[in-house]
């Protein structure tokens, strides 16, 4: 056995396990945001949904179904629960009639930036804890192991 292999066995013999902090900490932030989304009326997955369909335009639903490890159907009645609101609008794709694209509407982008500013309360006091080096470091490190599971087909786009 390498010294890597060592090393990778000594990693998943530590308690608690490394996923079990990461999805505590998760755990921790999406508790507050549920809460304080509620008066604007979003969940935290609806709320993330705006936020994808406001930097990706014209995303489909399956796209985001693979984004949120949701099926396809859970991810439409999201989605549809936002278009009833009239916060998002979905139109055909001009790659296909069966893809349905979603957009933001004016509304949808309003209550977007209220509810950014409550994501940049919870972001701002979650890691207040950090140094500026330990976030950015933090960010670097969960960003390169996102795009190392995304790779092996671990986590989707």
């Amino acid at each position: 056995m390498s010294r890597r292999d060592d090393a990778i066995l000594a990693r998943a013999a530590l308690r608690p396990r490394t996923m079990y902090l990461l999805n505590q900490a998760n755990q921790a932030v999406r508790m507050q945001i549920e809460q304080d989304l509620r008066p604007l009326g979003l969940t935290g997955i609806q709320y993330t949904v705006l936020s994808i369909v406001g930097t990706r335009d014209g995303i489909s639903s399956a796209e985001l179904s693979r984004r949120f490890f949701v099926t396809p159907q859970t991810m439409n009645e999201i989605v549809s629960a936002l278009e009833k609101r009239g916060l998002l609008a979905r139109e055909q794709s001009a790659r296909s009639k069966r893809i349905l694209t979603a957009t933001l509407t004016d509304a949808g982008r309003e209550i977007l930036v209220e509810a950014d500013l409550v994501a940049d309360r919870i972001e701002a006091n979650a890691f207040r804890h950090l140094s500026d080096r330990d976030f950015d470091e933090l960010r670097r490190v969960l960003g390169g192991l996102l795009v190392a599971l995304r790779k092996d087909g671990l986590a989707k786009a």
